[in-house]
């Protein structure tokens, strides 16, 4: 599947918005001006400038992971309270329902509003980014962010459905892992991306001529995982052997601090003149299927399963 990660970076755009402008999150009706003002900045969210948090305590990692935010469960569903759509009688999910009539619009796990990614801007950046990559295109989720507004985070890709309302399992983490690193574009210039991976909804194969990465792990660790190999046409090492990081959208907005949460793990595909630094995965229908998570050829596959590979129109 043929995605674009142009990158529109959510916070630079940002009008300052007074909480007294609205109803602050989980009180009162709805604002529909609040609203509409919150939804239209969502929807220019174009592309991950980094995944938010992963070097932070405002976004995807706090200092207990993803797994828990201020000690709550984040992955019980993405519009539930307590594991559960509905709380006393009250919808979580606001859509197509009226906000304190008959839903709070407010889960506790990770979309919060007080406590998960709904509570700063660059959170709401990434949950745009989450939720496309859980649901599929036809469905989508309504609820408020920090300023008490009502957002609409629409699906796309559809690789974890399940996790509307159920837990996220390993398999769950890994594929959003994976999908979030994949849509990462830290260089803030437009890329057009192509998806490929057998065991998810948006298949093998490819139409892109040009192998740029892998991307793999779990970032709902402590500390996360994060990993990905350089393509068969992007791969570039240096008299010594040593793996050059590529034109890597993934890795250009870290360059400040010099701590790109990515790790390099080598070639994705196997190369004579650099064995010990290559065949990092194995490839089926122009998807990897298994790949190492370690900078050293072991003659072995790790047992990252839920993959990506990304694939480039032009180099």
């Amino acid at each position: 599947m043929i995605f674009s990660t142009t990158s529109g970076r959510f916070g630079a755009i940002l009008t300052a918005i007074a909480l007294s402008a609205g109803c602050a999150a989980g009180e009162g009706a709805e604002d529909p001006a609040l609203s509409a003002t919150r939804q239209s900045l969502v929807d220019t969210v174009n592309g991950l400038r980094t995944i938010n948090g992963l070097r932070t305590l405002n976004g995807l990692r706090t200092l207990n992971g993803l797994r828990t935010l201020n000690g709550l469960r984040t992955l019980n569903g993405l519009r539930t309270l307590n594991g559960l759509r509905t709380l006393n009688g009250l919808a979580v999910d606001c859509t197509d329902k009226t906000l304190g009539v008959d839903c709070t619009g407010n889960p506790d796990g990770i979309l919060s509003a007080s406590t998960g990614m709904m509570a700063s801007d660059g959170g709401v950046e990434t949950a745009v980014y989450l939720v496309r990559c859980a649901l599929p295109a036809d469905d989508e989720i309504r609820i408020q962010d920090y300023t008490g507004g009502l957002v609409t985070l629409r699906g796309e890709l559809g690789l974890t459905p399940e996790w509307k309302d159920a837990s996220c399992d390993t398999t769950c983490e890994e594929r959003i892992s994976a999908c979030l690193m994949a849509f990462t574009n830290g260089s803030g210039q437009h890329v057009d991306i192509e998806m490929s991976a057998n065991n998810m909804a948006i298949g093998g194969g490819r139409n892109f001529p040009y192998q740029e990465a892998v991307f793999y792990g779990n970032l709902f660790t402590d500390p996360p995982q994060a990993y990905f190999c350089v393509g068969a046409d992007f791969a570039r090492v240096d008299a010594s052997g040593a793996i050059l990081q590529p034109d890597m959208r993934a890795c250009n907005a870290y360059e400040e601090s010099g701590e790109c949460p990515y790790v390099n793990t080598g070639l994705c595909n196997f190369d004579a003149q650099n064995v010990a630094h290559s065949n990092k995965c194995a490839f089926e229908n122009d998807a990897a299927t298994l790949c190492q998570d370690d900078a050293v050829h072991d003659g072995a596959f790790a047992g990252w399963s839920n993959a990506i590979t990304t694939y480039r129109l032009v180099k």
